[in-house]
């Protein structure tokens, strides 16, 4: 389906709450991307708007079968807990619908650009 992907930010994988969750988790930084990363397929899956309810952060991490990755991603700011489950925070700048469309048109346009005469 046209829909079924998620943004891979460049840099992901040297930005501050990689190298948090690395150590918190004891794993590489491209593990813990990589990790994030299933956290936030998940959700792209299971929510409209970046909320859970009844999930918490724990939930996240049997969810996905990463031990603590809900947990790590909560300390650095990426997972916000509320009473209700959990909020992905800025989730309309990379996994709404318009987001979606907007990075499309994006790389399209760079495209075109790029083959301009």
């Amino acid at each position: 389906m046209a829909g079924d992907w998620i943004a891979w930010t460049k840099g992901l994988t040297r930005k501050l709450e990689i190298h948090r969750i690395a150590a918190i988790l004891g794993i590489s930084r491209n593990d813990a991307a990589c990790a994030c990363m299933a956290v936030w397929e998940w959700a792209d899956d299971n929510t409209h708007n970046g909320d859970a309810e009844s999930v918490t952060a724990a939930h996240l991490s049997v969810i996905v079968g990463i031990n603590g990755i809900g947990e790590a991603m909560s300390e650095v700011g990426w997972i916000i807990s509320t009473p209700e489950g959990v909020s992905f925070p800025n989730w309309d700048r990379y996994n709404s619908k318009s987001a979606k469309k907007r990075l499309q048109t994006r790389d399209r346009m760079r495209r075109q650009r790029a083959n301009a005469p």
